[in-house]
């Protein structure tokens, strides 16, 4: 009687927590909070990106054909290069060998349009004293552009003027987000393995670490609760990174700073968000560091983005290289 009785209490305990889970898996679902799922079998896109030990991805050498993003778009080819870059049109002609790079997340290389189309090769048309390069990589953030900065500039003495684009959400990148984190990994195709990211502690010094992978907990692909839970590990992790994004990215803007004056490399930073205060939390970090800066401020409208995607289209890029010639003239000769 007494072992019917445990085994009856062992019964009633386990059918009671899996009906619990069932209820809580069913209010997670219903709140828009499902299994893991995956962004990537939406498009049967090439994998542009290889996995790096320090900066998280880079570009690999190739050359890479897409598709549309909607029935009335154009397909488009990526040309990646054998030192990282992206192809950089109107270089069939002799340019000096001086190096106007480009940093930039995935506006800046271009996606969704032809290497011809992209405001860096737009700029080279019109520029013969600099090489111009465009070592931008999808889903960068300004920590991520200086180690590869950092990088070039171990290998590269050419180099002598660098444009870093800046937009607002590359301070979010910088330090380590759950959420940019669990984006990037179900982008997995696209080769953005794991995330660098940056803190600072109390003297206000740079902390490095090293990229973190977004954790997989057991079946979270089909289970929602599953999912929940991962996700609570990771924001535990990276619990209050988002409070100190601002001053962790104005120490990387220093830093940027440091690197390219030892270079004896000229240093010009640009936003081209539609947000004209973009700038502002680093407007101070900029006047003690003697940082050149400029806005390239375009609405984004339907006219000038990529249907289906979003992003920049040709017509856009255009008005980024005027903007973009009109401004670096003001602190580099350009001819």
């Amino acid at each position: 009687m007494k072992y019917k009785n445990l085994l009856y209490n062992f019964l009633l305990i386990l059918f009671g927590s899996l009906i619990a889970l069932i209820l809580v898996e069913i209010f997670l679902r219903l709140n828009n909070q499902g299994p893991w799922g995956t962004l990537d079998k939406q498009r049967n896109d090439p994998t542009i990106n290889k996995p790096h030990n320090k900066l998280g991805w880079v570009p690999k050498k190739g050359v890479y054909e897409f598709e549309p993003f909607s029935d009335q778009g154009e397909g488009f080819t990526v040309n990646i290069l054998e030192d990282g870059s992206r192809k950089v049109a109107y270089q069939n002609r002799k340019l000096s060998k001086n190096e106007l790079i480009f940093l930039g997340g995935s506006i800046t290389l271009g996606w969704g349009i032809n290497d011809d189309q992209t405001f860096v090769s737009k700029l080279q048309k019109y520029i013969k004293n600099y090489k111009v390069k465009n070592f931008s990589a999808g889903g960068y953030g300004t920590y991520q552009l200086f180690l590869r900065l950092e990088e070039l500039l171990s290998k590269n003495n050419n180099i002598k003027t660098v444009v870093l684009i800046y937009v607002p959400n590359h301070a979010t990148r910088n330090i380590g987000d759950e959420f940019w984190l669990r984006t990037l990994t179900k982008f997995s195709k696209r080769g953005y393995v794991g995330l660098p990211y940056a803190s600072i502690n109390e003297q206000n010094d740079l902390i490095r670490h090293n990229p973190i992978k977004y954790i997989k907990t057991p079946f979270m692909d089909s289970i929602a609760i599953s999912n929940k839970i991962a996700k609570r590990i990771m924001r535990a992790k990276l619990k209050d990174n988002e409070k100190s994004k601002y001053r962790v990215t104005n120490v990387i803007f220093s830093e940027i700073k440091k690197v390219t004056k030892k270079n004896n490399v000229n240093l010009i930073i640009a936003n081209i968000s539609g947000d004209k205060d973009a700038f502002a939390p680093y407007l101070s970090t900029f006047k003690k560091e003697k940082v050149n800066y400029f806005n390239c401020i375009i609405k984004r409208t339907k006219e000038l983005t990529i249907k289906g995607d979003g992003h920049p289209n040709d017509l856009m890029h255009t008005q980024f290289s005027k903007c973009m010639y009109k401004n670096l003239n003001n602190f580099i000769k350009l001819s």
